[in-house]
């Protein structure tokens, strides 16, 4: 029962639009720095445009500014807008605030090279479910396009294709920026990723900034104590959560969800959400 009151005063909160949907959940967990796992060295920050519903005429892209820390031998990819979000909740909930900031919509982490190296460790929030999946990293296959060009935030790129993870991917890379690093899972090109982007235009990251670290900070690993899950197992997940994902947290009978709009009158919980996964 208690933990039911406390999971019951954070937030559980619904945008609801004309065509998207998104339900944030958070726990004190959540709140936690984690547990460093590599110094920091290089910041790069994304611009990520996705189309969450690929049948909405015309379709329209959401955005979500990510970022890309490297270390010496670790990469996390994740959303700046989410990280702010749990900073400015921790300092709410020491407070004893029960209302709650809800910036960003990607949950998700990545990180590549760990635990070990040549593994990935991909973190994942559905609903009050936290699951980390644990595999191989995949490099992509890449075709390099020798006479392509073009310039991002001042650097000369080059062009370089693959089909990927169920999608034809098109990046650009820059050679005098030695990070053989991209947003994602795009990784593997002689020189850093700063523009990337799939046939189909759903999945857009483009570079926004470069910045070397001013000091040493660990990066954190956020996934201590998350269940292991494997990426078919995640995938039926997916599929589930979108369909009812109140439905997925009401399931086991211990969480109550209301959901408002935004001038704050009671609606209906939705039955089904957009799913256009970067992965298929």
């Amino acid at each position: 029962m208690k933990r039911i009151i406390s999971i019951s005063l954070l937030a559980v909160s619904a945008m609801l639009g004309s065509a998207q949907t998104n339900i944030n959940v958070f726990t004190p967990e959540d709140l936690q720095p984690g547990k460093p796992c590599d110094t920091l060295r290089y910041v790069i920050t994304y611009d990520m445009a996705y189309v969450e519903d690929t049948l909405q005429v015309p379709m329209k892209a959401a955005h979500e500014t990510m970022l890309l820390e490297t270390g010496h031998k670790v990469t996390a990819f994740y959303s700046y807008d989410a990280f702010r979000s749990d900073s400015i909740n921790a300092g709410l909930l020491s407070r004893g605030a029960t209302q709650y900031s809800v910036l960003g919509r990607i949950p998700w982490r990545l990180y590549t090279n760990y635990p070990e190296t040549g593994r990935s460790s991909f973190t994942e929030k559905l609903g009050l479910d936290r699951f980390v999946c644990v595999e191989s990293v995949e490099k992509p296959q890449w075709q390099l396009c020798p006479d392509s060009s073009a310039t991002i935030l001042g650097y000369p790129c080059r062009l370089a294709t693959a089909s990927y993870k169920g999608r034809l991917w098109s990046a650009w890379y820059a050679e005098d920026i030695p990070l053989y690093h991209g947003p994602w899972k795009l990784c593997g090109l002689p020189g850093l990723i700063l523009r990337a982007y799939d046939s189909q235009r759903h999945y857009v990251f483009e570079a926004i900034g470069i910045k070397t670290a001013d000091e040493p900070r660990p990066i954190y690993y956020k996934g201590e104590g998350y269940e292991e899950i494997s990426r078919k197992d995640l995938d039926g997940l997916y599929r589930r959560y979108y369909s009812d994902p109140v439905g997925y947290m009401t399931a086991g009978g211990k969480v109550t969800v209301k959901m408002q709009d935004r001038s704050g009158k009671s609606v209906a919980p939705p039955k089904g959400v957009p799913y256009n996964p970067i992965e298929r």
